[in-house]
């Protein structure tokens, strides 16, 4: 039983020997090896996770560069045709009231229908022109909205002329300034757009 006890006791002594001096640097090594395959796992994680912030943050910004662009063409294109509508109320306008007004009762009432249609049909392009200078004001800013403005307050001097029974007024020098400022409203929308006549592009 005493030699038992020492044969027991010799073996977990070499046991401990060996654990501690034999296996040891090998358990180490496989226990600092792991914790570098989890450290390095968790460093691409984390960088995974950076790119996908960074991915999101780009997609947003050019998503938002895109968007304005997009409203600032809406806005541009809107106030342009507007213009155009409003151009040919007006032609309309002076239309309707160069007509003289008849004797006869029912050419006289022809005619003034002629003059209230024309009339009403002006005041809702003025209306719609309003509202898409103001929304280009808005949008776009800089110079564009002046030359709206500047064009929306030309047509209301010869309108209101018009309306009072002066169509001689609206005169072929009146109509070539407005042609101007709206020449000038195409320039700045072009400027706004970044858009080139294809006549002048660099060869």
């Amino acid at each position: 039983m005493t030699v038992l006890n020492l044969l027991v006791g010799l073996n977990s002594v070499i046991l401990i020997f060996l654990v501690v001096n034999v296996f040891k640097p090998f358990i180490g090594s496989y226990a600092s090896k792991k914790g570098e395959n989890l450290a390095t796992k968790e460093d691409i994680a984390q960088l995974t996770k950076i790119a996908e912030g960074i991915k999101a943050e780009i997609s947003d910004k050019v998503w938002d560069r895109q968007k304005q662009w997009e409203m600032r063409r809406d806005a541009v294109s809107d106030a342009w045709r507007a213009l155009r509508e409003l151009e040919s109320s007006l032609i309309s306008l002076r239309s309707a009231f160069s007509l003289p007004i008849p004797d006869d009762d029912d050419l006289k009432n022809s005619i003034l229908g002629m003059r209230h249609q024309a009339a009403a049909t002006f005041d809702a392009c003025n209306t719609k022109y309003l509202h898409a200078k103001d929304f280009a004001d808005l949008i776009v800013g800089d110079d564009l909205p002046k030359r709206l403005a500047a064009y929306f307050q030309q047509v209301g001097i010869v309108a209101k002329e018009i309306l009072k029974g002066n169509a001689g007024y609206f005169t072929s020098v009146r109509m070539r300034e407005l042609s101007e400022k709206a020449n000038a409203i195409v320039q700045e929308a072009r400027r706004e757009l970044d858009v080139k006549r294809i006549d002048c592009a660099v060869v």
